[in-house]
């Protein structure tokens, strides 16, 4: 996880988090800066610099704004210490004291104008002008507790880090040869022939397995394919609202009042699938429905005609209370699909096409009963659950077992053997799997709300350690398994021997032939390109072949053999391979770049000598939440 939070490159760590100290106060994490934690204590020294808890403060703080921004959530600092990521940020700041030392060493400085410019153009110290404001500028560093001769100071160092980091590797460059040949690797494309033999091309069938070969076989795979893992025996009381409904009965009397209290739905009014043409006067609308009624003309042809394009004139399937008033005894008087009008509409004077007429639709009461019942049983079932949830609660803090909430709640007791493999009810349920993962043996769980708004409390009763399951309860797929493999070696022994026989890449439509199976082809295909229907190790075995040759892969129970029938190089030439190939050769240039710079660093932090006061380094860590 560590890794894809920040990715290894040297990162302005102290200007940064300062930063965002500036701009968005250190308060967050309770943690004050600027001597909160004793000023000049040192987290680390290297050498004659100095790495003190404020400035890893800081640091943690930007990178764990940095993570949760990342992961959606803020990260407590004992899961941060799990991932490393104390370890990552000292590292930093110990290799940035370490350039620092050298630049010293070295008598690289960046001058006074190059600090100005950067606070100058920093958006924190900008008043509402748009401009640099004093200050804007001594407030913003006040509330991040510094001075601004220390900022500036921090301004410079870094700076001047960074004119060392990049002159350190900025002669070393990668070979242009060496990512065409990566890219030349990566984009060459094969493509080939090929077929699949299963058991109907076997000489003879495979025969039925004896007792000693599925024991042999149980026994040589009872590690891999025959252990059960882990399982945990879960004793466990449970409610939801769809087993708790199917109890509840509701009276015909509250049917009927929900039933009439919901008339639109349970009776869905009549609807018309409508198209229309408005036009600008009644005189031209009229016009045109003498036209469509002599046949000179249709109502798409009519609306082509006058510019509308598909889709323009459609308005739906609606109801008489989605059309205009003026129109609508003429849309829903007829009798059926035609055109009707021209009628007055807000938008001008219009035809409309009836295209299709759903009738009007009541539900009896007596149908809508079932759901109605099924409906109101549920809401009652929830609303019990929710009142109960606090008497459940109490039973749990007071220690009742299992068996006791049982008798005194709507939960029922029910028991389940969970392991990974275990699917369906209950065990479906993330909250139930999580409580029963994380329970110790003989105690009962704090309630756990279910997903479908149920509530369980459960015991873990034993946990049974992995073991391999008896051939006896599994006997029918052993030998499932036991046939499958023997099939798949004997097409592998008839593949292999055809295989030789086709190196040349001639043959394979008369082996196709012979055995009956048809030949597919795939292709051209790059190396990180699948085959569907195929295994993934097949493309590789067909960018090991040599020209012409043939391959054979096991695939379950079947055998695949195909013979490569072309190679396609990539064209380096080609304009659209030019921005990959630059990529390429930037991703190998920083690559080096970093390489070179971490080894020049860390022969000089060896030199320095680093010293870490871990108990301030505890101590500071323990501050945050």
């Amino acid at each position: 996880m560590l890794g894809s939070f920040r990715n290894n490159k040297r990162s302005g760590i102290f200007v940064w988090a300062l930063m965002v100290a500036i701009m968005i106060g250190l308060a967050g994490f309770g943690i004050g800066v600027g001597g909160g934690l004793g000023g000049g204590a040192d987290i680390a020294t290297v050498g004659d610099q100095k790495v003190t808890a404020d400035d890893y403060v800081r640091a943690m703080q930007q990178e764990l704004r940095v993570v949760q921004e990342q992961v959606g959530r803020s990260l407590p600092m004992a899961e941060a210490r799990k991932y490393g990521i104390d370890g990552m940020v000292l590292g930093r700041l110990v290799n940035d004291a370490t350039l620092d030392g050298e630049a010293e060493r070295l008598g690289i400085s960046t001058g006074d104008d190059a600090v100005r410019a950067q606070v100058l153009a920093t958006p924190a110290f900008q008043g509402a002008s748009g401009q640099f404001d004093k200050a804007t500028y001594e407030a913003a560093l006040q509330r991040a507790g510094l001075r601004a001769d220390q900022f500036e100071a921090l301004l410079r160092a870094e700076a001047s880090r960074n004119l060392l980091a990049s002159a350190i590797p900025a002669a070393a460059q990668v070979p242009a040869t060496e990512a065409e040949t990566i890219l030349s690797f990566l984009g060459e494309k094969r493509t080939f022939e090929w077929i699949r033999l299963d058991a109907t091309q076997l000489p003879a069938p495979i025969p039925a397995p004896t007792d000693a070969d599925l024991t042999a076989f149980h026994d040589a795979h009872a590690a891999d394919r025959y252990t059960r893992p882990e399982t945990r025996q879960v004793s466990y009381a449970s409610v939801s609202p769809e087993t708790l409904a199917a109890t509840i009965e509701i009276p015909d009397a509250d049917l009927r009042a929900a039933y009439d209290a919901q008339p639109e739905r349970f009776q869905t009014p009549e609807r018309r699938a409508l198209d229309r043409i408005a036009f600008g006067t009644l005189e031209e609308a009229t016009a045109a429905k003498a036209r469509l009624d002599k046949g000179e003309i249709d109502f798409d042809a009519l609306a082509t005609e006058r510019g509308l394009k598909p889709g323009d004139t459609d308005q739906g399937t609606v109801t008489a209370a989605d059309v205009a008033d003026s129109a609508r005894d003429a849309v829903f008087g007829a009798a059926g699909p035609g055109i009707v009008g021209p009628v007055e509409t807000p938008l001008g004077p219009s035809l409309y096409r009836v295209n299709a007429v759903m009738a009007a639709k009541t539900v009896p009461f007596e149908e809508a009963k079932a759901e109605l019942a099924k409906t109101i049983a549920l809401e009652h079932a929830r609303k019990q659950i929710s009142d109960d949830g606090p008497h459940i609660e109490d039973l749990v803090a007071g220690g009742a077992t299992l068996e006791e909430i049982a008798s005194e709640t709507v939960m029922e007791l029910g028991h389940i053997s969970l392991n990974a493999e275990t699917t369906g009810g209950i065990a479906a349920d993330p909250a139930f799997r999580t409580a029963a993962d994380q329970a110790s043996v003989g105690e009962e769980s704090d309630p756990i709300q279910l997903a479908d708004g149920g509530i369980a409390t459960l015991r873990v009763d034993s946990i049974d350690p992995p073991a391999a399951i008896p051939l006896a309860e599994i006997r029918e797929r052993v030998a499932a398994d036991w046939t499958s493999d023997q099939t798949a070696t004997a097409l592998q022994k008839l593949a292999d021997a055809d295989v030789a026989t086709l190196t040349d890449g001639t043959g394979l439509a008369e082996l196709a032939k012979r055995l009956d199976v048809a030949i597919q082809t795939a292709g051209p295909l790059t190396r990180g390109d699948t085959l569907p229907g195929a295994p993934a190790e097949l493309i590789a075995d067909i960018f090991a072949a040599a020209p012409g040759g043939a391959v054979s892969r096991r695939d379950g129970d079947t055998v695949i053999v195909a013979v490569l029938t072309g190679t396609t190089p990539l064209d380096l030439a080609d304009p659209a391979n030019t921005p990959i190939l630059a990529r390429l050769q930037q991703q190998f240039d920083e690559q080096i770049h970093g390489d070179i710079l971490a080894l020049y660093t860390g022969a000089l932090r060896n030199a320095a000598g680093v010293k870490v006061n871990q108990s301030l380094v505890e101590s500071t860590l323990s501050r945050f939440p």
